[in-house]
């Protein structure tokens, strides 16, 4: 790396850690691209060479934590055949996460919903793990991607009602989302008879 390309690397990297300190203590709305570029001893200016907007510095924030926090989850849980079981496991993860960074959340899931953007397709690929674990069982690829289309369904159902109330951390959500999805665990446990 050369000098040129360290130097804007440090810069970039200032900008970041002086809008994570201000959005953690004055909130993300209460924070403008102005003050963090004081804090991180820029321009402002500079501050747009390097980020669009600030939206596009909250993602890269947010998705660093969230890479940081699906990696520890990773390392901790062991592997589950059952689909109830595995999207659990990942909404317990998700949840804790976006409780723990709640005005992150709201603004980089909204923006998500709304461009087709990392949630819809991280819900994707949870999605093609609940149908791959019908699969293993032996339902048939079609009824194994419904089924794992409505479970996901149910995780949008009880999501956007932690979004509205901001109500992350509650067992209660969780208890939601399983209950929902009873009817797929009882076909995964028939089929895997």
């Amino acid at each position: 790396m050369n000098k040129r390309t360290r130097q804007k690397q440090q810069t970039k990297e200032a900008i970041k850690r002086a809008a994570k300190r201000s959005f953690f203590e004055n909130g993300i709305d209460g924070t403008t691209t102005r003050e963090i570029s004081r804090d991180a001893n820029v321009a402002v200016g500079t501050f747009f060479v390097h980020y669009s907007d600030k939206l596009e510095l909250v993602k890269e924030i947010f998705f660093e934590e969230l890479e940081d926090a699906l990696t520890r989850h990773a390392e901790k849980e062991e592997f589950t055949e059952s689909p109830s079981n595995y999207l659990q496991q990942v909404a317990q993860t998700l949840f804790h996460f976006f409780g723990d960074l709640e005005e992150f959340t709201k603004n980089v899931v909204l923006d998500s919903l709304v461009t087709d953007g990392f949630h819809s397709q991280q819900m994707k690929i949870v999605s093609s793990g609940i149908a791959s674990r019908f699969e293993r069982v032996g339902v048939n690829s079609e009824m194994a991607q419904l089924f794992a289309d409505n479970m996901i369904a149910n995780y949008w159902f009880v999501m956007m009602s932690c979004l509205s109330s901001g109500d992350y951390h509650s067992k209660a959500n969780l208890s939601r989302l399983k209950s929902l999805n009873l009817p797929f665990e009882v076909s995964y446990q028939n089929a895997a008879k």
